[in-house]
């Protein structure tokens, strides 16, 4: 288990509940599964043969901490948006994670909040709007996160190499009614598509979050 100070203060309940499964499986699967299931979750019922291969391996007991993983993430989201901020809480404990399981198949470090709030005061103007803008190398999707702080309406085609970046992208922008489409791909050669995810598609309409997954194209 991550050591408390080693834990931003608002992400030590959630670091509690992680360690639950008390090293039954391994850190990265955990973590992987938890975004799937939180993806599936937003896909408003239309997910449901991934959601139960992705579950089909824990208990009742276990798929009850993905829950309350899930509605901890979701207090830390309001608290944080209701204040007139942006967070990242998934790309935030993911970093803890690789920070101190160095064996594990962890292995990202995301641009600190405080150089993304810096780049977008200089780079961004609060009246541009209405763009697609696109983010070829997504991380957690920190500078969508900032970029639509400062100036919201845009529409984000973000890509990355890593299902779990793309899926930590997709969750944090949904939660901040961002509309986007995430790639996971090779964002240079546009090759070894994996998956695709829409975010909040036709929000404008419906005023209503959500995540639609995209399998890769099957070829001949």
């Amino acid at each position: 288990m991550l050591k408390s100070r080693e834990v931003p203060t608002e992400l030590k309940k959630f670091n509690s509940l992680f360690f639950e499964f008390q090293y039954k499986y391994d850190l990265n699967v955990i973590f992987d599964d938890l975004l799937t299931i939180i993806i599936c979750a937003m896909g408003r019922g239309t997910q449901e043969p991934l959601y139960f291969e992705t579950i089909k391996k824990y208990s009742r007991a276990e798929l009850d901490i993905f829950c309350k993983l899930f509605g901890e993430l979701l207090i830390i989201y309001e608290k944080n948006i209701s204040a007139g901020d942006w967070c990242d809480p998934l790309g935030e404990y993911y970093e803890c994670l690789a920070g101190n399981y160095k064996k594990s198949s962890f292995g990202q470090f995301f641009t600190p909040k405080v150089i993304c709030n810096f780049m977008s005061a200089v780079l961004l103007d609060s009246d541009e709007w209405g763009k697609t803008i696109n983010e070829p190398t997504c991380g957690s999707g920190r500078m969508v996160l900032v970029a639509n702080h400062k100036a919201k309406g845009n529409y984000y085609v973000c890509e990355d190499l890593d299902p779990i970046c793309c899926k930590m992208t997709a969750i944090n922008l949904c939660l901040h009614e961002i509309r986007a489409e995430i790639h996971c791909h090779d964002a240079l050669l546009r090759s070894n598509h994996r998956f695709s995810l829409a975010v909040n598609y036709e929000f404008w309409k419906h005023n209503t979050k959500c995540i639609l997954y995209y399998p890769p194209l099957k070829t001949a």
